[in-house]
């Protein structure tokens, strides 16, 4: 019975250690994938000093630069099922992001960006499919749509032509298992990759969170046509360049990768050849409440599983497993205690001259 009994532990036990050892280098690189079937929608809110706003007065556009105003920014995430890239147990997603910003005040919307990237499900890194055998995201899945400046015909709205490049970095989120160090991070604005920096942990809502800032430089983003009296020149429009400055910090969990609170700080100004330089942006926004609170609800709901698969699972398991396989050997190799020795036979004697 007890030899029995020491064989089940045994087994038990080697179960167990072997679950320890699967549980973080199998099954957990399975599951710690972002989901294919994406659809969400995070808003940010703040204000601006300074807004350029386009609008229609029925005799053509008409530039303003706004000052003091709140805006929303409604960022929607979509996957895009239609790429062959989008097949069950694939480690790539292409997910579709729009961007829109609106002053609160009139419903103007005073810009509107939109990009589709294949990245990895793990690490969230945008894929570069140039010089590979093989690659895993094809060429047209990821694009940046670009706004021509002017309609093809009268009254019509200028039309929207994709831009097909990789866009490398971290894109939607951080990697699984972040770590307290640097991070490239794909800047909207420059289409590149540009480093956040670790810099502390912070708590957000209740949630730890490591904090990452990102400081991209005064950077030139194009020259474009624009009215001469936007900025202090004759003629009735003139080139001038865009440039761009930004600081982004992002409040990341660790478990997750998820960004539990995001704000970004831009400055961006046309400085024309002639004439003088014209801010048309310099305003902060920031994850409102409901959007915190949706991240934080995402956290809940999948750092336990994540943390039970990485490490609590493992070493609970690995004790577990540890402590049977002592119980099971020692019931098995311990000798059962020696028998107690026979007493000894009392002989019989028999009287010299008795009767046999």
């Amino acid at each position: 019975m007890r030899r029995a009994f020491g064989l089940i532990l045994l087994a038990l036990g080697v179960f167990a250690v072997a679950g320890a050892a699967l549980l973080p280098t199998y099954v957990y690189p399975k599951l710690a994938k972002v989901p294919l079937d994406q659809d969400s929608t995070s808003v940010l809110e703040g204000t601006a000093s300074k807004v350029l706003a386009v609008t229609d007065d029925g005799s053509g556009p008409v530039t303003e630069i706004r000052e003091n105003r709140r805006l929303t920014a409604t960022a929607r995430v979509q996957a895009n099922f239609a790429r062959p890239e989008m097949h069950q147990d694939t480690d790539y997603a292409v997910w579709l992001l729009a961007v829109q910003v609106k002053d609160d005040a009139d419903g103007t919307v005073l810009s509107a960006s939109k990009r589709q990237v294949c990245f990895d499900r793990r690490t969230s890194e945008g894929y570069d499919p140039r010089g590979a055998a093989d690659p895993k995201c094809t060429r047209e899945s990821s694009y940046v749509t670009d706004l021509k400046e002017k309609a093809d015909k009268e009254g019509e709205k200028p039309p929207e032509e994709n831009d097909y490049k990789a866009q490398p970095g971290l894109n939607f989120k951080f990697p699984f298992g972040t770590e307290q160090k640097d991070y490239p991070v794909y800047d909207d604005n420059t289409g590149q990759a540009v480093t956040a920096r670790f810099t502390g942990t912070e708590t957000v809502n209740g949630i730890e969170t490591y904090k990452f800032v990102q400081n991209i430089p005064d950077t030139k983003l194009e020259t474009k046509q624009v009215p001469g009296s936007l900025v202090g020149a004759t003629g009735s429009s003139v080139d001038a360049d865009l440039y761009y400055r930004g600081v982004n910090t992002m409040w990341v969990e660790p478990v997750t990768g998820v960004e539990v609170k995001q704000q970004q700080q831009q400055h961006q100004e046309l400085r024309p050849a002639t004439g003088s330089p014209t801010v048309v942006f310099d305003g902060t926004l920031t994850y409102n409440g409901k959007t915190i609170a949706q991240m934080v609800d995402q956290i809940d709901e999948n750092k336990g599983k994540l943390e039970f698969l990485s490490s609590t699972g493992p070493l609970w398991l690995g004790i577990g497993g540890g402590v049977l396989i002592v119980v099971a050997l020692y019931l098995l190799l311990r000798r059962r205690p020696a028998a107690p020795p026979a007493p000894p036979q009392r002989r019989h004697r028999v009287p010299v001259g008795a009767d046999r």
